[in-house]
């Protein structure tokens, strides 16, 4: 099995220290400060437009409330995504296909995370894959991750090609069934609870090995003394500057 690289440093939601997490902004900013990838998260509107966003609220990162899920594409674009950063008051709610632009002209690539709310995992992964199979770029690098491995069951189902990760938080002993089950080319898993046994299990087996999310120059050294291929930071400016990578 060969795995399928990202980066050994990817921006997590973006230059997210330094910028609104998941935003336009925080992508461009992930791409100056030097990552060449950087990882997002998707979800739906209720009419099945594709949102980068964490949360299933709105209420935490934008001046919205409740389940973004049960508001429009209308409704949401009108949104802003700065709330409590202050010179992001105007930041937009982005749609996937405009970040996708952005990516393509920044030349990033892309961990994409779905996050689907429980009932909607068909919906989320086909609104994912009309962007991805319309828009994305074969050279750039991509791969879709879920803690919801149904929602990666479905997108193997549609685009067999498509390089997945199963997110863990500590690797569990059955990993390498649900990677076959899958057909999995990388693990993504918590960097605080990864053992040295399991990460040479994973890499030794070929499989990828990506940690989140690492804020801290001593950690990130150690998961790479581990065996990790790579680590999601919300510093990529910072961990670029200090690994020399």
């Amino acid at each position: 099995m060969e795995h399928t690289h990202l980066a050994r440093i990817i921006a997590h939601r973006g230059a997210s220290a330094d910028a609104p997490e998941n935003t336009l902004s925080a992508f461009s900013l992930a791409a100056v400060d030097g990552a060449t990838c950087v990882e997002l998260d998707v979800q739906i509107s209720s009419d099945d437009i594709a949102y980068v966003h964490h949360d299933h609220q709105l209420d935490r990162c934008t001046n919205g409330q409740g389940l973004l899920c049960e508001h429009t594409s209308e409704q949401l674009d009108l949104l802003r995504a700065g709330k409590n950063n202050p010179g992001f008051e105007l930041e937009p709610l982005p749609r996937l296909s405009a970040t996708i632009e952005l990516l393509k002209s920044r030349q990033l690539g892309l961990n994409l995370e779905i996050k689907p709310v429980k009932g909607l995992e068909q919906r989320t992964v086909d609104a994912i894959c009309r962007e991805l199979e319309n828009s994305w770029p074969t050279q750039l690098p991509l791969v879709v991750s879920s803690f919801s491995h149904e929602s990666l069951g479905m997108i193997k189902q549609r685009m067999p090609q498509m390089a997945i990760a199963l997110l863990f938080g500590p690797i569990p002993e059955d990993w390498q069934a649900s990677m076959q089950h899958y057909n999995a080319q990388n693990v993504h898993c918590a960097a605080n609870d990864l053992v040295k046994n399991a990460a040479s299990d994973v890499v030794d087996a070929g499989f990828g090995l990506y940690c989140y999310t690492v804020n801290d120059v001593t950690e990130a050294k150690s998961v790479f003394d581990f065996g990790a291929h790579g680590i999601f930071t919300d510093y990529p400016k910072s961990m670029v500057a200090q690994l020399e990578i």
